[in-house]
């Protein structure tokens, strides 16, 4: 699990340097080195598949993008408590998604149990919350 910890360090450098491809490579070794040492439902597990899906997002790959996410989300959702914030994030992260494929029900309905999360989590000044607020009432006029 260390040699995954470094390739994960290693893609967010990557990426911080716009060299997604890399991260991606990355990531994917650091996932399958994971996958062969650690239970499928543990946070590392999470952690990768959601940053995975944020290079597919990146790289303009809605479906693998929104693949990783919900992969990320299913582990989330049994290691974590139901109103942790980091399920709020991956629930909006998927709602963009939603939203680029114009499925405007899906992302409004990820953005609002984002939003039950954060409401319970965060102080209405968290900028997750105000931005998660902004994504719904964008949202919200797409389906007038």
């Amino acid at each position: 699990p260390k040699v995954a910890m470094c390739l994960s360090n290693l893609a967010g450098i990557y990426q911080v340097n716009e060299k997604n491809i890399e991260a991606l490579d990355c990531l994917q070794k650091a996932l399958s080195i994971r996958q062969h040492h650690l239970p499928a439902d543990h946070p590392d597990m999470a952690d990768t598949q959601n940053n995975i899906g944020i290079l597919y997002w990146s790289l303009d790959k809605a479906d693998a993008a929104l693949e990783h996410y919900n992969l990320s989300l299913k582990i989330k959702q049994k290691c974590l408590p139901a109103n942790h914030p980091d399920i709020a994030m991956t629930l909006s992260n998927m709602s963009l998604i939603y939203e680029q494929k114009g499925e405007f029900n899906q992302a409004l309905l990820h953005l609002q149990s984002a939003a039950n999360i954060d409401r319970q989590t965060l102080n209405p000044s968290h900028p997750h919350m105000r931005q998660v607020e902004r994504l719904m009432q964008r949202v919200s006029s797409k389906l007038k």
